[in-house]
């Protein structure tokens, strides 16, 4: 600030004051500083007058008054916004002061551009352009891979996208990875790794990729096969690189061989060779065969007609009068296997004693192979028992030829028991 001052006649008695030295500033007039004459402080630039007093005046005394003033450092007003920044938290903005902005959280700075603003001697603060930008990743398409998720221009700040390789390649890394506000992906980006295809076939046999889809470099696959017949080459393959680029297995499937193989019960006798081959097939005992006996491979590899089946046995559930089941209620009807069942007599009946029964009162029977039952049980009434032994004793004589004279014996002692049974009956009723 300038004040042009103006002097005033001292009379005939000039009195000198002296020239003050002011740190950052001085009087204008510069010269003549005699009595009654007046001067005015100036500051350098960046810098204001303490006080509110800018004006001396020469006294008769040779002194100034006031006494003369100072210059002091000068600030600059608050930094103005800027989009998407924030600075750090300040209050005094004295001249030469600079002020650092900072970006916020999914913003970053553009390049080449400084986030610094300085207080300026004018106090105002040098230009400050634009200096965020919404952050964004590098775009994550990977060779021979794509994006399952819908691509863009531009991949912001919490986007997420989801990778998917070509087929023939398997993916290293997540399949599933996110802008970060830092421009970064995290997980990092996966790449396509390049896989064999699917292990070669084996006859009569299976390997230990079944239900794999990928199949990486070095992977190893093991062959085996089916009951009874024999592995013929390598038990297993790997996939590796013969040129260094491309993958491939080691070496073909081996081979299955024998003279006859089970599978789910059924009982093949394969022909001499694998195309054209006639094949018979039987069950395993237990097992009954469902479809045609005989087939044929055909050129493509299908069996004509289709492979049968074999089905187990089944017993149907027996029946024995004055009988029933002992513990059934799920009402089953029909029995593997080597499945048994335990009979009971309905009351007043009882198993005959001839050495066959489970325990006093069950009879046990097993279901067997060809679909029959082991010998079921009779139930007999109470009280029969010995006379049907006795019916049964001379059926048997009449069968072996005994002389008629000796049958008539038999005849006259069975009906003498009879009567003795007769009036041992009629007792026990007449004591009750």
């Amino acid at each position: 600030m300038m004040v042009v001052m103006v002097l005033q006649p001292a009379g005939s008695l000039e009195v000198q004051c002296p020239v003050p030295h002011i740190t950052h500033g001085q009087l204008i007039p510069a010269q003549n500083f005699t009595y009654g004459s007046t001067a005015t402080l100036e500051c350098d630039a960046g810098y204001v007058p303490v006080g509110s007093t800018t004006s001396v005046r020469c006294l008769s005394s040779g002194r100034w008054h006031p006494r003369v003033p100072a210059c002091t450092l000068g600030h600059c007003p608050y930094p103005p916004a800027v989009n998407h920044a924030d600075r750090k938290p300040q209050r005094d903005f004295l001249v030469g002061t600079t002020v650092t902005y900072f970006c916020r959280s999914g913003y970053t700075l553009l390049p080449e551009v400084s986030p610094i603003t300085t207080c300026l001697k004018n106090f105002t603060w040098s230009v400050i352009p634009k200096l965020c930008q919404k952050v964004q990743c590098p775009s994550p398409a990977v060779h021979h891979g794509r994006e399952v998720t819908p691509r863009k221009a531009e991949y912001t700040s919490g986007y997420q996208v989801e990778l998917q390789c070509d087929p023939g390649y398997v993916l290293r890394g997540s399949q599933r990875i996110q802008c970060w506000s830092d421009g970064t992906w995290r997980p990092p980006v996966p790449y396509c790794d390049k896989v064999c295809g699917p292990p070669p076939k084996i006859s009569s046999g299976q390997h230990s990729g079944l239900g794999r889809q990928q199949f990486p470099y070095g992977f190893e696959v093991k062959y085996s096969c089916a009951e009874g017949l024999s592995l013929i080459g390598d038990e297993s393959i790997y996939c590796t690189s013969d040129d260094g680029v491309n993958l491939t297995w080691s070496g073909p499937a081996p081979e299955c061989r024998g003279e006859s193989f089970v599978l789910s019960g059924i009982r093949l006798k394969p022909g001499p060779g694998p195309y054209g081959a006639a094949v018979r097939f039987s069950c395993d005992e237990g097992f009954v065969l469902h479809g045609d006996a005989e087939s044929q491979c055909l050129a493509d590899g299908a069996w004509h007609p289709p492979l049968p089946t074999c089905q187990p046995v089944l017993c149907p559930q027996p029946q024995v009068a004055n009988g029933r089941l002992k513990g059934t209620l799920d009402g089953k009807t029909w029995y593997q296997t080597n499945a048994t069942v335990t009979f009971e007599c309905l009351h007043g009946y009882h198993f005959p004693d001839d050495g066959n029964t489970s325990s006093e009162d069950s009879w046990t029977a097993m279901c067997l192979p060809d679909g029959t039952w082991t010998p079921l049980p009779k139930c007999k009434e109470e009280g029969d028992a010995d006379v049907c032994e006795e019916v049964h004793y001379v059926k048997a004589v009449f069968e072996c030829g005994v002389p008629i004279a000796e049958v008539k014996t038999l005849l006259e002692i069975q009906k003498l028991f009879l009567e003795i049974k007769k009036l041992k009956v009629e007792l026990e009723n007449l004591n009750e």
